[in-house]
């Protein structure tokens, strides 16, 4: 009922963590930071500063709330239940509501960078392992198909200016590789090559660099790309898991997840792999979400 392994989405669910930092980072006070924390008997999303200070519960529902994302304007916070249904939570008022009702089975909903539109990922039920990227409004209207590859395409994120989108796309075990994307779903490129489990790609502020987990080397471990595939880097190097590295706003830091001191903890370090420090510690904390400068 708590710690869960999520099944196919399993390799969503591997990559994820959040905490509080005891110091600042670069010059990111006034950003916080959203993320899932085991609360109780539940996954609970939780805001902070970059600090570590102002430490805030912000939902309270008996269920597990996972993958926080914050919204264009930076009032509310978008999450998925453990039974894929995504919901809405008002940072002011605390109020929760579902979103993206019509879609079913979804993960995702994350707002394009003017927040006109979401991304999401909407699973086909009578498949194993299947589910293809959608757009659509936050009412679900004006909804199309992105990608219909067989398998399943998960892990989506925009590019700064909303013109790409980086996936993962697999098709069975060991296949998952990253791909790029147009907005509109025209040409599609695949960025990885290998037998490697790649996951969770993201882009940098100024969308010249992607950062990703793969167990390339024996486990799950950090690493940097070049937008067009080029220049694979590997920057962290530690016994256990390295995943879901989450850039800070100005693009000089990258926070992660880790169990390196032995339980799944949030990190912090240079965008270079340097200067790793340990910000959470106690109850797991996952999932995190750097709000990003407002428009």
């Amino acid at each position: 009922m708590t710690k869960k392994i999520l099944t196919t989405t399993a390799l969503l669910a591997l990559t994820a963590l959040v905490g509080c930092q005891r110091q600042q980072v670069g010059n990111q006070v006034g950003n916080p930071i959203a993320f899932s924390r085991l609360t109780g008997d539940y996954w609970q999303i939780w805001t902070m500063q970059p600090d570590g200070s102002k430490a805030t519960r912000i939902t309270k529902s008996l269920s597990d709330k996972r993958y926080p994302v914050w919204s264009q304007d930076g009032q509310e916070l978008f999450y998925r239940t453990n039974n894929n249904h995504t919901f809405s939570v008002n940072l002011a008022t605390g109020d929760e509501a579902p979103l993206m009702g019509s879609f079913g089975l979804s993960g995702g909903a994350i707002p394009s960078p003017d927040g006109s539109k979401f991304l999401l990922v909407r699973y086909r039920t009578q498949l194993q392992d299947s589910g293809n990227l959608w757009l659509a409004e936050a009412d679900g209207k004006n909804s199309r198909i992105l990608t219909t590859d067989t398998g399943l395409q998960y892990d989506p994120a925009w590019s700064p200016d909303g013109k790409k989108i980086v996936y993962i796309c697999g098709h069975g075990y060991r296949t998952q590789e990253i791909y790029i994307i147009d907005s509109d779903g025209k040409n599609k490129r695949k960025l990885t090559n290998n037998e490697a489990i790649e996951l969770l790609p993201s882009f940098s502020p100024d969308g010249k660099t992607i950062a990703y987990a793969s167990d390339m080397t024996g486990d799950y471990e950090i690493w940097l790309m070049d937008t067009d595939g080029g220049n694979p880097k590997q920057i962290t190097n530690s016994k256990g898991i390295d995943t879901r590295p989450c850039w800070s706003p100005d693009g000089n830091n990258l926070m992660f997840v880790s169990n390196r001191s032995g339980e799944l903890q949030l990190w912090v370090m240079d965008k270079d792999g340097s200067n790793a420090k340990q910000l959470t510690d106690g109850s797991p904390s996952m999932d995190p979400a750097w709000r990003r400068n407002k428009p």
